[in-house]
């Protein structure tokens, strides 16, 4: 009998530990940091100029795809945006503009990094604000309604232009009815005139409220320090960076990221190659430094322009190195990581409708990696497995169709869950994988029409189904086609005026291409 008891007893205790688990397990995936669920882009004029039509990467949906998303200001360089702890939108910046959930300029919210550079160099905001990775969204340790936009401004400095100085800018979204204000901007926080562009960035501190941010000197080996807690944004010593960052080559050429767990930091372009350090989140302090060689530094060719960037895997073992033409692969657990060096893939050569190269990486928080191409593009590229090691990380050129283009701009989000132990959320299932197609592009004329098109049918084209689509996606029109002539008609007279997509899919398709174009009817 008191064996059975004590069987009963020990079965009940398992019960509870069971139950306690999968309480515990189920709590972890419900209470994720959601901050980075939600993505704005795009930039793609309405017929009439009015709005601007861009998309939206929604990962609260389980099947996450871009969404067409009609906006008043679009994206051509920095994005940023920022969500609730269940992952709905607060508001989001291009740059020049704060906008709220509803994509309405906030109050005192325009102007953001405004001054003589822009009125000489920019003038609109429509086009959202030049550069990327330049402007950041951290929560205010000392206010859970206020967050600081951090941002690297352009200065007017005839005897060095572009020349850049940090300004902080500030939101609480508990003012206009829930929607948010802009309660000052543009305050300076560093105005020493020699920021090196592209390479903001920031990680929790280890008692996971407050934030370390970084940002490295031009012509100098120096990180710039500021920890921001609840007594404000407070700059710290300068870093070592061990590396030089010349202003013609490394400023505006690459991109630096926290590893996910954010013990390191990495700083890669393609003239100064990759650099890792160890990071300390208690103290803030980098060491260990170590250059890493993607190229041989007999092959760097300084003459070329080629923009550059950096992204960590999941598990914060590879780091992912794209630099226009080619993608590399680094294995950090290697003993000597120089040794871990892969080449992952080339530049297939694909316009949509400009050259698609290799270009911006943020890692979703589905596990995959996305990179815009730095051209205006109606397509993303995606790294489906980046936990994998080589070829294996399944890199997907053109992988995504986007319902309008890109135009190169991805947002730039801190480290949100370095304390979590899933990295990235695993009940966020993409559609995107065997099913994704490759665009090209195809010849139609006349452009803009009232409404009849001539297209010229690809080369290689034997027979398949020709798609009319508006710009939500959605099939006006389609009928089955054949390479039998240089061209088909199309006729679309009965569609109103707008922007159409008009789409070759040919029937045997193992390659997973289809040939498409974006064209205007008028009246």
């Amino acid at each position: 009998m008191a064996s059975s008891h004590a069987l009963s007893k020990y079965i009940n205790i398992m019960k509870w530990i069971v139950l306690f688990v999968t309480l515990f397990i189920a709590d972890t995936i419900l209470s994720q940091i959601k901050g980075d669920y939600i993505w704005i882009g795009g930039i793609e004029f309405t017929a009439d100029m009015a709005n601007i039509n861009g998309h939206k990467m929604d990962f609260n949906n389980s099947d996450m795809q871009p969404e067409f998303q009609e906006m008043k200001l679009g994206f051509t360089g920095n994005n940023t945006s920022i969500c609730d702890d269940n992952g709905e939108l607060l508001f989001y910046t291009n740059g020049c503009a704060v906008m709220n959930r509803n994509h309405e300029v906030m109050p005192n919210g325009d102007s953001i990094n405004a001054g003589q550079w822009f009125d000489i160099y920019w003038k609109d905001c429509l086009y959202g604000y030049p550069g990327f990775q330049e402007c950041i969204i951290l929560s205010d340790p000392s206010n859970q309604y206020g967050y600081f936009l951090i941002q690297t401004t352009r200065i007017y400095y005839p005897q060095i232009k572009d020349s850049a100085e940090l300004r902080v800018t500030y939101i609480d979204i508990s003012l206009n009815g829930g929607f948010g204000d802009v309660t000052y901007k543009n305050k300076k926080i560093y105005n020493g005139q020699d920021l090196c562009n592209s390479y903001l960035t920031a990680v929790k501190h280890k008692n996971g409220k407050n934030w370390w941010l970084l940002q490295p000197l031009e012509n100098d080996s120096i990180f710039l320090a500021y920890y921001i807690s609840e007594d404000g944004i407070i700059q710290m010593p300068n870093q070592n960076s061990h590396q030089f960052f010349d202003r013609p080559r490394s400023n505006s050429s690459g991109t630096s990221k926290f590893s996910p767990d954010g013990t390191k930091y990495a700083l890669y372009n393609y003239y100064d190659q990759l650099h890792i350090y160890d990071f300390d989140r208690e103290t803030g302090s980098l060491s260990n430094h170590q250059k890493i060689e993607i190229y041989h530094p007999d092959s760097i060719d300084r003459s070329t322009i080629l923009f550059s960037s950096v992204e960590w895997s999941p598990n914060g073992r590879f780091v992912y190195c794209a630099s226009s033409e080619k993608l590399h692969q680094v294995d950090t657990w290697e003993d000597d990581p120089q040794d871990g060096v892969r080449h992952i893939a080339d530049y297939d050569g694909t316009l949509n409708p400009f050259p698609n190269r290799l270009f911006l990486m943020v890692q979703g928080p589905d596990c995959r990696i996305y990179m815009t191409p730095k051209n205006g593009s109606y397509s993303l590229h995606v790294i489906n497995k980046p936990d994998e090691l080589g070829i294996a990380c399944d890199f997907v050129q053109n992988g995504i169709k986007l319902p309008n283009t890109n135009s190169g701009t991805l947002p730039n989000f801190p480290r949100f869950r370095v304390d979590e132990v899933d990295k990235c959320d695993p009940t966020i299932t993409s559609i995107f994988g065997d099913d994704v197609y490759y665009r090209k592009d195809i010849h139609i004329y006349p452009n803009p029409s009232t409404g009849v098109f001539r297209v010229m049918m690809p080369e290689a084209f034997i027979s398949g189904i020709m798609v009319v689509t508006n710009i939500h996606g959605q099939i006006l029109v389609q009928k089955s086609v054949e390479n039998v002539s240089f061209s088909q008609e199309i006729d679309i007279t009965t569609l109103p005026s707008g922007v159409y997509n008009i789409e070759i899919y040919p029937i045997d398709n193992s390659a997973r291409i289809f040939y498409g174009k974006q064209v205007v009817k008028v009246e």
